[in-house]
């Protein structure tokens, strides 16, 4: 019986790891062409970093498929080769059999609940942040020599000559603060120049003081910020916005990170018996498959909304989808 369990187990996961592969390949290629030409000067460690946080963003229902589509071409495949009949024919019966997909939905729901609260949220937090720092850095970095350019609508740099990271003879006026520093020397970091042996002109309305100094820095203000979603704030903020006027707002995305753990509880029952009870070829199996997450997909949007809007509580939303699931694991479970 132990080796059975762990046959079915090991199946699941080897399909469901098949899939995300597949998946991911997928998602990645198709957003290549949607990243700001920017990320692809940002270096590639923070290249394949973008590429991660991508990927992730979309894993949330990359695990719902993967798992679904994986217990049901283990079930396909029990069945395709007859050994659903000779597991049979040994005694073991139906719910003996769906002791090991029992244990792993429990595994798989525990994982998706933390990837939806947490990974996902932050993963869209730091995409967002990669993408502003790497434009800040990318202002800086495209100064050139013997060019007054303004970088935003308050400060122009002139700088004489540019070796690397390493500028010579560098002048920055700030029209909004009425400043003017000129430097010998400077040192790109980041978003900020580490100014050296140099002076600094503040305007007054008696003229001006001029200050030296040996080392000064100098955060260069790049208005840009790549801003993330509503829904990637994180849980503390959320949780706190409860008493806020966006109260609905916050309880929506708490409610579809919380219920999204539901599904996985009934998707890889539905999915193993759709592949050893119905005699279908592989490609109908998966297209129920697809049509029952559809439903499930479109419902669950429509419920968010809902909630976000006050017309439906969080125990209607999750009460509705734990019934569809439920509804459809009995159904395919009595299927003969």
């Amino acid at each position: 019986m132990k080796i059975l369990y762990r046959y079915i187990s090991i199946k699941i996961f080897k399909y469901f790891f098949v899939l995300i592969g597949i998946f991911s390949l997928i998602i990645v290629s198709s957003q290549l062409l949607h990243l700001p030409s920017i990320v692809y000067y940002a270096g590639f460690l923070k290249f394949l970093q973008m590429l991660l946080f991508i990927n992730l963003s979309f894993f949330k229902y990359q695990i719902f498929f993967g798992f679904f589509i994986a217990s049901l071409l283990t079930g396909f495949s029990l069945r395709e080769n007859r050994e659903i009949y000779a597991v049979y024919s040994s005694g073991i019966t139906k719910n003996q059999l769906l002791l090991p997909v029992f244990s792993v939905s429990v595994f798989f729901a525990f994982v998706a609940l933390i990837f939806s609260l947490f990974v996902i949220p932050y993963a869209n937090r730091e995409r967002a942040n990669v993408i502003t720092e790497n434009v800040k850095r990318h202002v800086l970095d495209s100064i050139v020599e013997k060019n007054f350019m303004k970088i935003s609508d308050d400060i122009t740099i002139y700088v004489n000559k540019k070796k690397g990271t390493i500028l010579e003879d560098v002048f920055i006026h700030n029209r909004k603060k009425g400043i003017t520093i000129t430097a010998k020397k400077a040192l790109l970091n980041q978003n900020s120049l580490i100014l050296e042996n140099g002076y600094i002109q503040i305007s007054g309305e008696k003229g001006f003081n001029l200050l030296r100094f040996k080392k000064y820095s100098f955060i260069v203000d790049v208005k840009y910020i790549k801003r993330y979603e509503f829904e990637d704030i994180d849980n503390r903020t959320l949780l706190s916005m409860l008493n806020s006027k966006d109260k609905n707002r916050a309880l929506s995305v708490l409610s579809d990170r919380i219920f999204f753990g539901i599904p996985f509880i009934f998707v890889g029952f539905i999915g193993f018996l759709l592949g050893i009870q119905l005699d279908k070829s592989r490609d109908s199996l998966i297209s129920i498959a697809i049509i029952i997450s559809i439903i499930y997909l479109t419902a669950n949007t429509y419920l968010v909304k809902m909630v976000q809007k006050g017309t439906v509580s969080p125990i209607v939303y999750g009460t509705v989808i734990t019934v569809y699931f439920a509804f459809l694991t009995v159904y395919f479970y009595r299927k003969k």
